[in-house]
């Protein structure tokens, strides 16, 4: 997970939507729609082609070949829409990164939890932030558009006791 966004300087606590800062998740939904695609495209290519063979022998194959590929096709392009993402927090007040999901009616569910004493790592590229946790496992990666906010997250991370 991770995020781009710009965050509010005037708040003590930051928040965004999680997505990859490399946008490895986009390239690999833009496969998944051009394969499902494809998929239901040879589908009806097997009732369209010129010279098709309509035989009882074949039609059966046919049938069973054609629905196989319009479901995986349809799974393939219905699972590359971008996901509902959950929302990063990064409160300075607290010293603690949140990742929420939003539920109906303004409620919002606390997926991860972790204070700036207990992440194992925190990396630092630029404006860009990496977040691991205590296990090594990655958690977010952030990037900050104003220098305000990324001094007062730098400040806050380092009196936590974070080597950035």
């Amino acid at each position: 997970m991770g995020a781009v966004t710009n965050f509010s300087a005037d708040s003590l606590q930051f928040s965004a939507q999680a997505g990859m800062v490399d946008g490895s998740r986009a390239v690999v939904r833009s496969v998944q729609r051009l394969l499902g695609a494809a998929l239901v495209l040879a589908a009806s290519g097997l009732w369209l082609t010129p010279g098709s063979n309509f035989g009882s022998d074949v039609m059966l194959l046919k049938v069973g070949l054609s629905a196989v590929s319009v479901m995986l096709g349809a799974s393939l392009l219905l699972s590359g829409q971008k996901p509902a993402l959950p929302e990063i927090q990064i409160d300075t007040l607290r010293r603690e990164l949140r990742l929420v999901r939003p539920r109906t009616m303004g409620a919002q569910r606390v997926l991860q939890r972790c204070s700036f004493g207990d992440l194992g790592r925190v990396e630092r590229v630029g404006r860009n932030f990496h977040f691991w946790d205590g296990r090594g496992n990655f958690i977010v990666d952030v990037h900050i558009a104003e220098r305000r906010v990324v001094d007062n997250l730098t400040f806050s991370l380092r009196d936590s006791g974070q080597a950035i």
